[in-house]
C-alpha cells in the first residue's frame, strides 16, 4: 500500500480524499484542524498548518511517505515542492515555484518565451495612484488569488482607482496586476507532466458571467472546437508549461481565443483544476481517472494516460446569477443524464466570486446539454 501525504483537508478536498481512499492509498493528512472535514478519511491526521515547511518535512520523513499532493490547493504548492525535493519524491522544482508564484511572474515568463500574453503592469499600494492607462477596457485582478475573487473589468479611468483598491485588498501580498482585456472564448486545458513531457487529457469550454466579476457558471467537455484549433491550443499550452518549468505535476491552464482568432495564455496552475473539472468531468468525458493519475504521478507509478471513450460531460453551478439551476437539482431524477447534484442552500446571496455558489449539477451524455 502506497503512502500519500495530502496537504489541506477542507470540504473542497473531500471528493479527492474519498477517491484516494477508494484507490487503496494510506493517507497521511496534514492541515489546520479548523474545517478539516477530511480528517476522518485519513489513516493518520496531523492537525498543523501546512505552511510550516519544516514540520511537514519531519512528518513526511517519519511516515516514510511515497508521495505528496495537494490536489487543487495552490497555496500548499511551495510546501509540497520543498518537502518533495528534500525527500527525493516526484514534484516540480523550486525554480518552477518561483515562476508560477503569481500572475505577474507567469506573465513575465510567458513574455520572455515569446508567448502571447496580455500587456500588463504591476500595481501596489505604493504605486497605485501613479498607475495610468491609455486604452480601455482593462482587467484588474490580485496577483495571488483565485476563484474570480477581486477580479474587475474597468471601462474608463474614473473607475480605475476604486477597482485597484479592491483588488489590492483581496491580495495576500497587497499587489494587483492591470492588464489589457482579451475578448472572446475562454478554455481550460488539463495536462499531466512527467519528466518534462506533457500529456494532454482534456479541453474544457468555460462559460462565465462576464463583467464585472467573470464568475464561472458552466464547464463543458470536450470543448466545441475544430481539430486545428485544438492542436494550436495544445501546442501553445505545452510551450507555456515548459516556459514555467512545469515538469512533474498536473496542470490547469486558462487560455483565451480572441475575436481575431489569436490565442492568449492567461495563467497556469501547477496543480489539478478545480470546480469538478479534474475531480469528475475528465473521467466522465474520457475515461481518464485524473485523480488516480495524479496520485500515481506523485508516488512514482506514473504511466501515460490513455483516453478510453469520448462522451460529453459538464457542470452547471447554482447561484444568484443562475437561479434556474435549483429546479434542475430538485428534479434531477427526471433527467437520466444527470449523474451528480448538490444543494447546500436555497437562500441566495449576491454572487461576487466562484465561492458564492449554492450547489451544482453534473451530467454525462452523448452530446453537449444546454439547460
Amino acid at each position: 500500500m502506497k503512502k500519500i501525504a495530502i496537504l489541506g483537508a477542507d470540504k473542497n478536498r473531500y471528493g479527492f480524499y474519498t477517491q484516494a481512499k477508494q484507490l487503496g492509498y494510506y493517507i497521511v493528512g496534514i492541515a489546520s484542524p479548523e474545517g478539516a472535514v477530511c480528517k476522518d478519511l485519513c489513516d493518520v491526521f496531523y492537525p498543523i498548518s501546512f505552511s510550516n515547511k519544516e514540520q511537514v518535512l519531519d512528518i513526511c520523513r517519519k511516515e516514510k511517505v511515497d508521495g505528496i499532493t495537494s490536489f487543487t490547493l495552490e497555496s500548499a504548492l511551495p510546501t509540497l515542492v520543498y518537502v518533495a525535493q528534500r525527500l527525493g519524491l516526484t514534484s516540480n522544482s523550486e525554480e518552477c515555484m518561483k515562476l508560477v508564484a503569481t500572475k505577474y511572474t507567469q506573465r513575465e515568463a510567458f513574455q520572455a518565451a515569446g508567448l502571447p500574453t496580455p500587456l500588463h503592469v504591476l500595481a501596489t499600494e505604493q504605486n497605485q495612484s501613479q498607475i495610468q492607462i491609455d486604452t480601455y477596457p482593462i482587467i484588474i485582478k490580485p496577483v495571488d488569488s483565485g476563484g474570480s475573487k477581486g477580479v474587475f473589468k474597468v471601462n474608463n479611468p474614473a473607475d480605475l482607482q476604486a477597482a485597484l483598491t479592491q483588488a489590492i485588498q483581496c491580495s495576500k501580498s497587497h499587489t494587483a496586476i492591470v492588464e489589457e482585456y482579451i475578448d472572446g472564448r475562454e478554455f481550460s486545458v488539463e495536462y499531466l507532466s512527467h519528466n518534462g513531457k506533457h500529456y494532454f487529457c482534456q479541453l474544457t469550454d468555460k462559460v462565465t458571467s462576464g463583467e464585472p466579476n467573470f464568475i464561472e457558471l458552466q464547464h463543458h467537455q470536450p470543448a466545441d472546437v475544430s481539430e486545428e484549433l485544438r492542436q494550436r491550443i495544445c501546442a501553445t499550452t505545452e510551450t507555456a508549461l515548459t516556459a514555467l518549468k512545469i515538469e512533474n505535476s498536473p496542470s490547469h491552464t486558462e487560455i483565451k481565443l480572441n475575436s481575431k482568432n489569436k490565442l492568449y495564455i492567461i495563467e497556469i496552475g501547477a496543480r489539478m483544476g478545480g470546480d469538478k473539472i479534474t475531480e469528475r468531468l475528465v473521467k466522465l468525458s474520457t475515461g481518464i481517472d485524473f485523480v488516480a493519475e495524479t496520485l500515481k504521478l506523485a508516488t512514482g507509478d506514473f504511466t501515460p494516460p490513455h483516453k478510453q471513450y469520448e462522451k460529453y460531460a459538464g457542470v452547471y453551478f447554482y447561484s444568484s446569477i443562475a437561479p434556474n439551476i435549483c429546479n434542475l437539482i430538485k428534479e434531477a431524477n427526471r433527467y437520466p443524464e444527470i449523474v451528480e447534484t448538490e444543494l447546500t442552500s436555497e437562500i441566495l446571496q449576491e454572487a461576487h466570486s466562484n465561492a458564492d455558489r449554492n450547489g451544482y449539477v453534473i451530467y454525462q451524455a452523448d452530446h453537449k446539454l444546454i439547460y
